[in-house]
Order: C-alpha cells, then sequence, then structure tokens
C-alpha cells in the first residue's frame, strides 16, 4: 500500500494570474478573462515540484493568496 507525504504552499495570486485578468460580478463570482503570456509562471512551478515528485492535489483561492497542496510517495527500502 502507497504512503504519502504532504506540503503546502503559499503564493501571491498576483505572482500567477495578474490582477487586471480577473473579473468579479456584484454576486462575487469571478472569473480569468485571458492571461497574457500564458500560465508560464505557474506551469514553472508545477514543474520544479515536479522535479522532485510531488503532485499538486489541490489549490484553493483565498485573500489574495493561493493555497497549493503537494503529496509525494514515501519510498521505503524493505529489508527480508
Amino acid at each position: 500500500m502507497a504512503r504519502w507525504k504532504y506540503k503546502t504552499s503559499i503564493l501571491d495570486i498576483d505572482a500567477v494570474i495578474p490582477s487586471n485578468a480577473i473579473s468579479c460580478d456584484e454576486t462575487g463570482t469571478c472569473i480569468v478573462d485571458g492571461i497574457p503570456g500564458g500560465l508560464e509562471s505557474m506551469k514553472g512551478i508545477l514543474d520544479k515540484e515536479g522535479e522532485s515528485e510531488w503532485e499538486l492535489v489541490q489549490s484553493q483561492a483565498h485573500g489574495g493568496k493561493l493555497l497549493l497542496i503537494w503529496k509525494k510517495e514515501v519510498k521505503e527500502a524493505f529489508v527480508s
């Protein structure tokens, strides 16, 4: 059975999505209306963590920050 370890990281949303690319209506529903240059910043974060075998399992925006939750399989040496 696989065993996992977890970590979290917090990013400023402005570092990933410029504020002028987000528009919200009076109900609080927000949409991202195009991102200049694509998502290269986010891709870089995912690639960097992926090289260390971390997998993004969830992200959540709150208060101008982006909470990222990562997991990584614990690899153990078995002695027979």
